[in-house]
């Protein structure tokens, strides 16, 4: 049954602005972690700060704060150093609702090719996934810098298997369903349009693999979702992503300059788009 908590916060003075961004990055990292739908943060004319989280079970939330150490992020570390004082949590069970449910989670289907079978994204693919997400060529285009660490990669990869509106897909040899050769994925726009976006093992490209695990995903997309438009966004200087999209017929619809500020400097974006045949 869904559970909600309220907590409550008075603040050291003129710590307010730095308290609400940590806050806000917590909460972004136990809802693309755990199963949460997420917290609201009030302020009281009292000057008390209230949070409302929202959870589908106490067993969620529990499993949650027992599976991570939440008070070792930095985050938290600054969310604590800026209360003053600290009020008893308040544990709510929801009896009767009014409100909008939160948007159920995407289970991505389970789609097949000649020599690949896609299946959903799970926690336990970060360890393959590691080596590409830590390597500075393959992740040279990237929205982000290599990581670091497996934890790293978890935290990562943690909203791309339970965040709202996505579609996450591995692809795996028939021939070999242990080792994950990539990932792809769709994200829910507005207006029945997906962002499209991938990511392959630089052990594992240059077979063809990505072509033929694309073209299932975004014919899923459209005959199975009924997506009225699918688009990826590319850096201009990425030759082997605009390779692939245009052997997929996507489009080229524009240029964003200084759409991205990333590891490598402030970088225009190619929008690509595919509408169904």
């Amino acid at each position: 049954m869904t559970a909600a908590i309220l907590y409550r916060w008075r603040l050291k003075p003129g710590r307010e602005t730095e308290f609400r961004a940590a806050w806000s990055e917590g909460t972004r990292l136990i809802h693309q972690n755990c199963k949460s739908y997420g917290a609201r943060l009030h302020e009281a004319e009292d000057g008390v700060f209230w949070s409302y989280a929202l959870w589908p079970s106490e067993d969620v939330r529990t499993a949650c704060f027992a599976d991570h150490d939440w008070f070792a992020q930095d985050c938290f570390k600054t969310m604590q150093a800026y209360i003053e004082e600290r009020f008893e949590e308040v544990r709510l069970t929801l009896t009767d609702d009014a409100l909008t449910p939160p948007t159920p989670r995407l289970e991505p289907a389970l789609l097949t090719t000649e020599r690949l079978l896609l299946r959903p994204m799970v926690l336990e693919d970060c360890e393959a996934f590691l080596p590409a997400l830590s390597d500075p060529v393959t992740m040279e285009y990237w929205s982000r810098g290599p990581m670091q660490s497996l934890d790293e990669v978890r935290d990562y990869l943690g909203w791309n298997i339970r965040g709202d509106g996505v579609e996450s897909f591995v692809p795996v040899l028939k021939s070999a369903p242990e080792d994950p050769l990539g990932w792809l994925v769709l994200m829910d726009r507005k207006n029945n349009c997906a962002e499209f976006g991938y990511m392959f093992r630089p052990d594992r490209q240059g077979r063809g693999y990505a072509r033929e695990a694309a073209e299932a995903v975004v014919e899923h997309g459209f005959a199975n979702r009924g997506l009225r438009r699918i688009y990826a966004d590319t850096d201009p200087d990425n030759a082997a992503s605009i390779r692939l999209l245009e052997a997929l017929d996507f489009q080229l619809e524009g240029r964003l300059r200084a759409s991205w500020e990333t590891h490598i400097g402030v970088r225009d974006s190619l929008i690509f788009g595919r509408l169904p045949a």
